[in-house]
């Protein structure tokens, strides 16, 4: 597949062109563009009911109704970002097809769109052989079974595909009215939001509770977290741009436990050994939006080089979410006053024995000792001034799309 690159245009000619853009956008901005924001939120969303699914009924089927819910996002996704290509290429005129990519020398699209496109495909490919393999080996024992890693990778290009389609327009401030602005934003973190929560899920392994006492949490913590915080917020060129997202990764995982446990729900397949009446919640999430508000000041403040920015980011980071999620996670295990519907502490998967002794605190093999953690942590700084790097050159990128 060969792809031509041409010269962008500016978001006022583009929206405004010789084709009918009234029929495809509201307010000045294309309908896929809000199509494929809340496709990557369905998405996160279908995915926080699915395992809550497993760990509260157990029994699961190709056309769960989690599963239909991460299907709908895919569909969504896919199919106005095709229809987003097709009306290019067949509608729009001359002037507006030079801000667009050519793929295969006859098709036009958004750069973002070409990432949905391929993300819902590979999406939707994973289900009948996710459908396969439950078939022939029976349930999963582990989060990133062969199907589950390509839908995994599946959703997080379509994701960030929604990311790229909204940057396009964010990045074009010619025509571009406060109005639109203001509402490109919420779009972008909307979608951002989304793929930094489904990055933290899909590490849920590494990133639970019972790890935040250990250097794996703040290793795995500085190699995802740090990257996709300091890639995405500089991209949205605000103040508080990376708080804004972090805290949207907080609302999208609080807001769907609070409501899961509303619902009835008990478990169809055995062994129950702590049988629930309703859907159990996730892990309460990380409260990244304080080392997220230090990473911001960092970003307004510091006027250097991307390295040495790198360097007091990854530091700031590491700072905050030891001091923050160290106690924090004592508290979510160990308190009384977290075992209830706002904290979730209380949740436990049917098949476990509810009378666990480290039920309600960690467990000695969980609790590194202060000099080994230290020494993680440093390793945890290091690994995370590379990804710091990265990801400022990420979101530079992303601050450049217009096509």
């Amino acid at each position: 597949m060969s792809i031509a690159l041409q010269a962008p245009g500016s978001f006022d000619r583009v929206v405004t062109a010789k084709r009918p853009a009234k029929a495809l956008a509201i307010a000045g901005i294309p309908v896929y563009v809000y199509a494929v924001s809340l496709a990557s939120l369905l998405v996160i969303l279908g995915i926080i009911w699915d395992i809550s699914w497993h760990t509260t009924i157990g029994r699961d089927k190709l056309l769960s109704p989690p599963h239909l819910l991460i299907y709908l996002g895919a569909v969504f996704g896919g199919l106005f970002s095709g229809i987003q290509v097709l009306w290019n290429t067949f509608k729009a005129d001359a002037f507006a097809k030079s801000g667009l990519v050519k793929v295969w020398g006859v098709f036009y699209s958004s750069l973002g769109a070409l990432f949905c496109i391929w993300g819902a495909i590979a999406m939707l490919t994973s289900a009948p052989f996710d459908d396969w393999w439950h078939n022939t080996y029976g349930l999963d024992v582990e989060i990133l079974s062969p199907p589950h890693s390509i839908l995994a990778l599946g959703m997080i290009i379509l994701q960030f595909g929604a990311c790229v389609g909204v940057c396009k327009y964010l990045n074009r401030t010619e025509g571009t009215t406060p109005f639109q602005a203001k509402l490109l934003r919420i779009l972008y973190v909307v979608a951002s939001a989304s793929l930094l929560t489904m990055v933290c899920t899909i590490l849920t392994e590494f990133l639970e509770t019972r790890n935040q006492r250990s250097g794996i949490f703040y290793i795995v913590a500085a190699s995802s977290a740090l990257l996709f915080l300091t890639a995405l917020g500089r991209a949205l060129r605000m103040r508080w741009g990376t708080t804004l997202i972090a805290a949207g990764y907080f609302l999208i995982l609080a807001l769907s436990n609070w409501v899961l446990q509303l619902f009835h729900a008990e478990p169809l397949l055995g062994p129950i050994q702590n049988h629930v009446t309703n859907y159990q919640p996730l892990q309460f999430p990380i409260l990244l939006f304080i080392p997220a508000m230090a990473m911001d000041v960092v970003m307004a403040k510091v006027k250097a080089n991307d390295w040495l920015k790198s360097i007091l980011l990854s530091l700031v980071f590491m700072v905050f979410l030891a001091l923050v999620q160290y106690p924090f996670s004592g508290f979510l295990l160990e308190s009384p006053s977290a075992r209830n519907w706002f904290f979730g502490s209380h949740s436990w998967y049917y098949g476990a024995n509810p009378n666990w002794e480290y039920r309600y605190k960690f467990a000695p093999w969980e609790i590194q000792s202060w000099g080994s953690l230290l020494q993680q942590m440093g390793i945890a700084v290091l690994i995370g001034v590379l990804t710091a790097r990265l990801g400022l050159r990420w979101g530079k990128w992303l601050g450049l799309v217009k096509r």
